[in-house]
């Protein structure tokens, strides 16, 4: 069983899955997160994603976040981090989607030295997606729905919301 972004259950009979290996940064300011949603996409996510040739987390952080938010900046190892291993769909990937066995890391920074305005509208990335500030209230909430992948990671390292 594979699990597209909204954690519908997708079926391949006689599929490889494609090995991927990904980093994911969560950044919190003002009890917001970033997310980024992806071009043709509107189910939010964190920035980041597969690692190429020869990257390491850093250098993967810093592509992805330039290309997904516009941000230009590097990040260390961060505050703590959850990794799963998940059978994944991606839909906007290839022409038809492709079926990935993704060994993902989501490292938590805390953002509140960076100089980021929370309050900025949602802007258009270079990559054509669009970035924001989330509450993440409205995340626990079910309000905002984010990538089904990225929810597991998100409450395991950030339990439940408490006001």
């Amino acid at each position: 069983v594979f699990f597209d972004r909204t954690g519908k259950q997708k079926y391949a009979d006689d599929i490889i899955p494609v090995s991927q290996k990904g980093y994911f940064a969560i950044l919190v300011k003002d009890d917001k997160v970033l997310v980024t949603y992806p071009p043709l996409v509107d189910t939010p996510e964190f920035p980041g994603g597969a690692v190429s040739r020869k990257e390491d987390f850093r250098s993967c952080l810093f592509r992805k976040l330039y290309e997904e938010t516009g941000i230009e900046f590097m990040l260390d190892k961060g505050e703590r981090q959850f990794q799963q291993e998940i059978n994944y769909f991606a839909e906007d990937a290839r022409p038809f989607g492709e079926f990935c066995r993704y060994d993902q890391t989501f490292i938590v920074y805390d953002a509140s030295s960076y100089g980021f305005d929370t309050d900025h509208e949602i802007w258009k990335t270079p990559e054509n997606g669009r970035a924001g500030w989330v509450d993440i209230k409205e995340i626990f909430l079910g309000n905002i729905r984010i990538n089904y992948t990225h929810w597991k990671a998100f409450k395991s390292l950030f339990g439940s919301y408490k006001d």
